[in-house]
């Protein structure tokens, strides 16, 4: 983009700082000797979110490779240069940076058909919110309670109870229906059967 990049990396044993490091450095001597420059290219701290890879890899594929198209700074995805979109689209990578095979075995085992599904997947019309996709937990964690329970297990890390941004308790949630539609929480537990008792009870619901 023209002021940040989005990667998304899948760690093994180098931690991502020690691979931003050298991303930084590289990139901003090359930057720095191209266009005869100095000094700090990046200005402050990365942010890193752990990613349930089963449930979120490819919305996270959708949503960087749509970056360019939804800030208005190319047309189509195949117009800009600068993402991997096309590697996974058919234009495989030369040089070795982008490795698609993961995400296109989602789609298929046959690499053919499976680059066939992921353009459709692409440009099929649904977008990828920003807001769901920094809606983690701690602001560290994109995936369910579980995936965070076992993140922790498994590193011996303490994260804050704090619910996910965006994420409101059922109190909030029946002063927000009792504003929109002048129904009392007493009304919605009650046996009556009006028009706005009805609506309430439906928008309650899925947050029990």
């Amino acid at each position: 983009m023209n002021n940040h990049v989005h990667l998304l990396i899948e760690m093994q044993k180098i931690p991502p700082s020690k691979i931003l490091q050298g991303i930084n450095q590289s990139f901003t001597a090359y930057f720095n000797k191209k266009y005869k420059t100095s000094g700090h290219l990046f200005r402050g701290r990365y942010k890193a979110i752990l990613c349930d890879r089963d449930e979120y890899l490819l919305a996270l594929v959708k949503y960087i490779h749509l970056n360019p198209v939804r800030a208005k700074i190319a047309k189509t995805l195949k117009e800009y240069k600068w993402s991997s979109h096309r590697s996974y689209a058919g234009k495989p990578d030369k040089k070795g940076i982008v490795d698609e095979d993961q995400v296109l075995r989602m789609f298929s085992e046959d690499k053919a058909n499976a680059r066939k599904i992921y353009r459709e997947y692409m440009g099929d019309g649904v977008s990828v919110k920003k807001e769901d996709i920094y809606c983690t937990i701690d602001k560290r964690i994109l995936g369910d309670e579980r995936f965070a329970e076992w993140v922790m297990d498994k590193h011996e890390i303490e994260i804050a109870r704090k619910r996910r941004e965006g994420e409101y308790t059922l109190p909030e949630i029946a002063v927000g229906i009792e504003k929109a539609y002048g129904i009392t929480l007493n009304q919605i537990r009650e046996k009556g059967k009006g028009r706005e008792v009805s609506m309430g009870r439906r928008l309650f619901k899925p947050c029990k």
